[in-house]
């Protein structure tokens, strides 16, 4: 395998672990909110894999998930939308 698909496959396994232990405590997740932001430009089709899982997230323990990234993948860009959604928690 080259290096490249196991650092994907670790990255997909890591992005999955919040997933599978609030699988647990859905009652307790239902109706929050999530907000996932990723460093990735919009051009990168990768991350449609993880938008559809976070799709099926939402409908399977019925909390509210988004998305979000920089679109051109700029970090200075992610530091904004952190900040952004970090300040709507209550």
């Amino acid at each position: 395998m080259s290096s490249s698909i196991i650092r994907r496959a670790f990255l997909a396994a890591a992005l999955a672990l919040p997933f599978v232990t609030a699988c647990g405590g859905v009652a307790q997740a239902e109706g929050e909110r999530f907000v996932f932001v990723s460093h990735a430009p919009d051009s990168d089709s990768w991350w449609n894999t993880i938008k559809n899982a976070l799709k099926n997230a939402e409908h399977d323990l019925s909390v509210k998930v988004e998305y979000r990234n920089p679109s051109t993948g700029d970090i200075a860009d992610m530091a904004r939308i952190i900040e952004q959604a970090s300040a709507h928690v209550a």
